[in-house]
């Protein structure tokens, strides 16, 4: 019987363990769904976008001239914050993001002084590393429930929220590469802040930089807003703009804008700009200007800085034209270099026109007309050439009302007198010598390109190659603009005239033993509104080569220098010197000497790396020997403080129990009892 009676009492216990394990399943899938979707119903999935973001630009030794990072902002919702924990959670944001309590407790109230409802945006210009701290902050405010479930959604709430807002961009080397890098600005779409090139390469590259995708994770969400993760999310990959590859060293970058500092300062000059590039492909290894400024924090009186001098500055070059007024003739055959042209002593009238030369002289062959700079001498060879002919050759050298086609921003173009004016003597001749044209920077470092590399140049580039994500590369097309408007032979004439007006002309102080320098200076005054002043652009266009095939074109302008180095070859040709041997120490450039003569220069290498070594190793000796003076003063001043703290404390000390003592002196009764003696002198009252 007993036995029957256990029987009947297990199942029962059996029978109610289903039960119980039914209804504690059922209650664990309920709430896993809770958890799964949000309380509306209607609300099943969540999409996120992973924004996408605007290349880089980086240097052509690796370095990180430009890019892009994401900025976030932190908000949350009032109707979930528990009231009783507020201050608790302002105090934590106001540690996390070092901003200031006061400042968060006015975000949560509106301007009538009552207190926000909805959401509070906390701050909108949160960076990366700032926004995964907030995200392990919201984690401890979720476990100290600061944010919980209130209202008719029970199972879903919103906690702080951290979103990204937008992009900003970063320049970490300031003004490394500018005004040629340009500058960006920031755009709104539908909330979120995105970048555009405002200027220079960012803005001529800025369709490559910004073409990007953003990717999307879509998927169930949980009971905080997170997608959960299951093998039904669905994932698209970003994609972010390309990268800029430049042709530019940043190390030379570096070098040559220390150079154009040192010689702004010395010429006192308004600005210097000074470019390098590869004669064989045109591509350009450093474009540099004195004025520089940060992208990031541009100066009002940094403002005309904002376009690169190099494309968009256009002016009189005045002697640099020279050579290509040469090249046209000898071109055409019309001369050769030793024709000769009777150049008047000096000077020349057309008319009421007068012409004068520095060097006045009585017969010149052409070629010494261009060693010589010779005004009088190529208004004469100008004259050899019909109003047409000269036009269309300077046409063909990259002149006149064309662009150069370089590729970092906006481009002003040049100005030569029309076919029928250049009929004029007058307007050949002033033309001839370069006033009365105008001419771009980089018109002109295009054009003298022509003479070092057997008579072709191509656009000047900056960047070599664009790469996405995956590190595939992306060539643009070489170039659109090739010039070719002299024969090999002719460019090679010219060349060899360029090489002997440094080696015995006005270029002779860019002379630099064992390489082959070639080039012309150029001094034009500068027209004001009353004629031509006292002001001058100075400049100085040529190449630098070694034996082993390296092959650079070259080219100083310097803007106004002041008058004591008014010339160009005081003022442009020993900055394209100092250029030139920036080369040789990077080894870009390695002159052809005799082997004693190589080794005094690398002894002299060696003795300057010495020197160097031995100033930094002493700089540090005398910083050591600082810190220890001022340590020993330090705890010096310190024990001399501890003594006068001390002696005060004994003074205050003895002044005290002195005090004391008095003050128990004059309130301790008198004990003693003191005998009067009577007046011997007093009466007997008997």
């Amino acid at each position: 019987m007993s036995s029957e009676l256990s029987n009947v009492l297990n199942k029962k216990r059996l029978k109610l363990i289903i039960i119980m394990m039914t209804v504690i399943f059922s209650i664990f899938a309920i709430r896993l769904l809770s958890l799964g979707l949000a309380g509306d119903g209607n609300i099943k999935t969540n999409t996120l976008k992973d924004r996408a973001l605007r290349g880089s630009i980086i240097s052509s030794d690796g370095y990180t001239i430009s890019r892009s990072i994401k900025t976030y902002s932190a908000s949350f919702h009032t109707q979930y914050l528990d009231p009783n924990k507020k201050d608790f959670f302002l105090r934590l944001f106001s540690i996390y993001t070092n901003t200031p309590l006061e400042e968060l407790k006015l975000k949560l109230i509106d301007k009538k002084g009552k207190a926000k409802k909805g959401w509070v945006t906390l701050s909108d210009n949160i960076d990366a590393k700032t926004a995964i701290y907030l995200k392990e902050l919201k984690y401890k405010l979720n476990r100290f429930k600061v944010f919980a479930a209130r209202g008719v959604n029970k199972n879903f709430y919103y906690g702080l929220t951290i979103n990204q807002k937008g992009e900003s961009r970063e320049y970490p080397l300031k003004e490394a590469l500018s005004p040629i890098l340009g500058y960006t600005r920031s755009k709104d779409n539908n909330g979120y802040s995105y970048i555009v090139g405002f200027n220079g390469i960012e803005k001529f590259y800025d369709k490559y930089l910004n073409r990007k995708k953003d990717g999307l994770v879509s998927g169930k969400r949980d009971a905080t807003g997170y997608i959960i993760h299951t093998d039904s999310t669905k994932y698209v990959a970003k994609e972010n703009g390309y990268n800029l590859i430049l042709n530019i060293d940043l190390g030379l970058q570096k070098n040559l804008d220390y150079i154009l500092d040192i010689y702004k300062n010395k010429l006192g000059a308004k600005d210097i700009v000074v470019a390098v590039m590869k004669s064989s492909n045109s591509k350009l290894l450093a474009i540099t200007s004195s004025n520089r400024y940060n992208p990031l924090n541009i100066k009002q009186e940094q403002i005309e800085n904002l376009q690169p001098k190099a494309t968009t500055y256009s002016y009189e070059p005045g002697s640099v034209l020279k050579p290509i007024t040469y090249a046209l003739a000898i071109n055409k055959g019309l001369i050769t270099p030793d024709t000769e042209f009777d150049v008047n002593n000096g000077k020349m009238y057309i008319g009421k026109f007068k012409i004068t030369d520095d060097e006045p002289a009585l017969i010149l062959d052409a070629k010494n007309i261009i060693i010589r700079s010779s005004n009088i001498g190529i208004s004469k060879i100008a004259w050899k050439m019909k109003g047409r002919e000269f036009s269309n050759g300077l046409k063909k050298f990259g002149l006149g009302d064309q662009k150069s086609g370089i590729d970092i921003g906006r481009e002003a173009r040049g100005k030569i007198y029309s076919q029928r004016k250049l009929r004029s003597v007058v307007n050949k001749a002033t033309t001839a010598y370069g006033y009365g044209i105008q001419a771009t920077f980089a018109q002109l470092i295009k054009a003298y390109n022509v003479f070092n590399n057997g008579g072709v140049s191509y656009t000047p580039r900056a960047i070599n190659y664009l790469q996405n994500d995956s590190g595939k590369k992306f060539h643009l097309t070489k170039d659109y603009t090739v010039l070719k408007p002299i024969s090999k032979d002719s460019a090679a004439i010219v060349k060899s005239t360029l090489i002997d007006v440094v080696k015995k002309g006005t270029g002779r102080a860019a002379q630099i033993e064992g390489l082959e320098i070639g080039g012309k200076t150029g001094t034009a005054m500068i027209a004001g509104k009353g004629g031509y002043q006292k002001r001058y652009h100075c400049s100085f266009f040529g190449f630098a080569n070694d034996q082993y095939g390296n092959k650079y074109t070259i080219g100083v302008l310097v803007v106004e220098p002041k008058y004591e180095a008014h010339f160009a070859s005081q003022s442009a040709v020993p900055v394209f010197k100092r250029v030139v041997n920036a080369l040789v120490e990077r080894d870009m450039l390695k002159p052809n000497l005799s082997r004693q003569k190589q080794a005094e220069k690398e002894e002299k290498k060696k003795l300057k790396k010495n020197l160097i070594k031995q100033k930094q190793q002493q700089n540090v000796i005398d910083l050591k020997e600082k810190l220890r003076r001022q340590r020993e003063q330090l705890i010096k001043r310190q024990k001399e403080m501890i003594k006068r703290e001390k002696s005060k404390k004994n003074s205050n000390n003895i002044k005290t129990k002195t005090v004391k003592k008095q003050a128990e002196k004059s309130l301790k009764p008198d004990t003693k009892v003191k005998l009067v003696k009577p007046p011997s002198n007093q009466p007997d009252l008997f």
